[in-house]
């Protein structure tokens, strides 16, 4: 009986190494900032406040705003304005403040989770490391008169507060962004000292107060840093200045994960598919556009896209793939692949078929038309009889290691078994 060897791919463990938090700074580097929104950002310059904080605990950061009055997140979404600032340089963050009222209404019934969408979706058209971060903003002083008929929750600042930061959490989650939790903060902050004002004569706007509460609340977001040790007041009392960067370091660093602080960006080293061309070779396929580090236990080492392992003899061999992301988040994966010797049938001469799989199916290349595809699972069970299959036609198959059968129209035979991902 003739005989063939073929390539079975398990893959048996997978390892998360070097997390890397796409928006987690280091001292002393530059930092871009941009801030989209309205009024509650300009007034009092919240920017430029953020900026010296910054400087102050040692870290540079450059900032820029796009924040006409009342602007909302559909109308920014539309705006040359806005669009050509978020296009004008690779930003590190990205700062998304919806309009005040209408960030505490009802998702479902307003513009504001199709507007945030979009705009998220062109900053990471810009650049794709660049992190969004949700504005979440506070209630009004009295609650929002305005909206309180149609929406009892709006009467008072506790029911408004407690929609905005349900909302802008919901945001930040669809979007893989950060949350930058203002709101909270101010929540704290009224509870416990009311005696410090942080709204203007309105009730709606941020006091000089309630502005260095917010770019203490947002330095600890974006440095995830503790900004205590500050000696930067923006002209307040030293005394309340410290308090307020300490209640914003206790909001934003006490449960990181609340504000979803520890979203990554998307890292998967899995291949997307396989082939083999020869009884002892194998490519795996992925394709990532970022960095690729693939080694074996036969020693061969590759740093492509793709890799092809040629092992030199039957037996088992460990492969691992870790590929890092353009922003830097990394992933390793490692499997198993036997390499053995299995029986083919004795109605004929072994061909040399390809057969690769994909995470759409199977493809069998290197064969003449008319030739037949038969595959079945580890149990035996069939999965696909295709007759006159074309080259390179695409079949789907179920995911796992399954059993293939090539015959072709004069009935020579070639089994295999490939991994489906």
């Amino acid at each position: 009986m003739a005989t063939m060897h073929f390539i079975r791919r398990l893959p048996t463990a997978t390892l998360i190494l070097g997390l890397l938090l796409c928006g987690h700074t280091s001292r002393g580097q530059v930092t871009r900032m941009l801030f989209i929104g309205n009024s509650y950002i300009y007034t009092n310059d919240l920017p430029n406040t953020l900026r010296l904080l910054a400087l102050d605990l040692g870290d540079t950061l450059v900032v820029a705003s796009s924040t006409p009055g009342g602007a909302t997140f559909e109308g920014h979404s539309a705006s040359a304005t806005t669009l050509n600032a978020i296009g004008s340089q690779d930003w590190d963050f990205v700062a998304l403040q919806e309009q005040s009222q209408l960030g505490a209404l009802p998702l479902e019934l307003t513009s504001t989770e199709a507007g945030a969408g979009q705009l998220v979706e062109a900053i990471r058209a810009n650049n794709a490391c660049t992190m969004p971060v949700f504005y979440m903003t506070w209630g009004r002083r009295d609650g929002d008169d305005l909206n309180c008929p149609s929406f009892p929750y709006m009467c008072t600042y506790a029911g408004m507060q407690e929609a905005l930061t349900a909302n802008y959490v919901a945001l930040a989650e669809a979007n893989e962004a950060f949350t930058a939790p203002v709101g909270e903060a101010w929540r704290i902050i009224r509870d416990t000292h009311p005696e410090i004002e942080l709204y203007v004569a309105d009730g709606s706007h941020p006091s000089p107060a309630g502005t260095y509460l917010a770019a203490s609340v947002f330095y600890c977001t974006l440095f995830q840093e503790n900004c205590s040790a500050s000696t930067y007041t923006a002209g307040l009392d030293p005394a309340i200045a410290s308090l307020l960067r300490t209640t914003a370091a206790d909001v934003v660093l006490g449960d990181p994960a609340a504000w979803n602080l520890d979203v990554l960006p998307p890292v998967d080293a899995t291949i997307t598919g396989s082939s083999s061309e020869a009884w002892n070779e194998v490519t795996y396929f992925h394709g990532g556009e970022g960095e690729h580090l693939w080694s074996s236990t036969n020693g061969e080492v590759f740093t492509t896209p793709d890799a092809t392992f040629t092992f030199p003899t039957a037996g088992t061999w460990t492969v691992t793939h870790t590929y890092t992301t353009p922003c830097g988040g990394s992933d390793t994966v490692t499997w198993t692949v036997e390499v053995y010797e299995v029986g083919i049938g004795e109605d004929g001469e072994m061909s040399t078929p390809q057969v690769r799989a994909t995470r759409e199916g199977i493809v069998v290349s290197r064969i003449s038309n008319g030739a037949t595809l038969t595959v079945f699972d580890a149990l035996g069970c069939l999965l696909i009889d295709r007759r006159n299959i074309t080259p390179g036609e695409m079949i789907a198959c179920p995911p796992g290691v399954v059993l293939w059968e090539v015959r072709d129209v004069e009935g020579i035979r070639v089994l295999g078994r490939v991994c489906v991902p």
